[in-house]
């Protein structure tokens, strides 16, 4: 597929074609729904935990004797019902996980990445960088462009522009490597480099 290729000013700078595999590939709203879920999973630390009734401090001899007082029966001061008893169903340390298959993850990519150009929300930039490492220039970028918030593709990302594009939360900088699905959803708009392109088409073409 043909589409227009801009300057970092926002000005057209001729056309460059794009890959039907990639830009032209639907995918099953399933199968994304699947790959969204498992990396948003896999973001999930899991280290949360709570304590039972049998690792609380205290418990051993019972309170008081069944009957006779006038209150309730009690067997143990690490029961739930008592402060400073354990948690009933409170949540345990555990792994979140999901590894769904490479082709999965590739076909879902590839679908998303589709809908986005078919809705006009990428856009191929001529030597895509900010060598000045100022953030205001990713602001005149995003205001030339007419974007709120954008992810940008690049070759390689250069100390000078992850300096540039560090301090805002309106642009993320990421490697043809390093693209997903969450955050093509999450940005809604992609700016990918003219010289990322092919690098990008040989991660995902396999």
């Amino acid at each position: 597929m043909e589409t227009i290729k801009f300057n970092m000013n926002g000005t057209e700078a001729g056309s460059i074609t794009l890959s039907d595999d990639i830009f032209a590939s639907k995918a099953h709203p399933q199968t994304i729904n699947d790959v969204v879920k498992s990396q948003l999973n896999n973001e999930r630390q899991g280290t949360f935990n709570t304590k039972t009734r049998a690792e609380v401090s205290g418990g051993g001899r019972k309170p008081w004797r069944q009957k006779g007082t006038g209150r309730a029966r009690a067997g143990s001061n690490t029961s739930p019902i008592w402060p400073g008893g354990g948690n009933c169903f409170g949540p345990k340390a555990h792994i979140f996980d999901i590894r769904p298959p490479h082709k999965m993850v590739d076909r879902a990519l590839r679908g998303v990445l589709t809908e986005l150009a078919s809705n006009k929300c990428v856009r191929v930039v001529e030597n895509l960088s900010f060598d000045s490492g100022k953030t205001a220039d990713v602001r005149k970028f995003l205001e030339a462009h007419k974007l709120n918030k954008v992810l940008l593709v690049v070759p390689e990302v250069t100390e000078k522009t992850r300096l540039a594009t560090r301090n805002t939360k309106r642009v993320k900088l990421v490697t043809p490597m390093n693209v997903n699905a969450v955050d093509l959803l999450r940005f809604g708009h992609v700016a990918i480099s003219d010289n990322a392109v092919k690098t990008l088409e040989e991660v995902l073409i396999k």
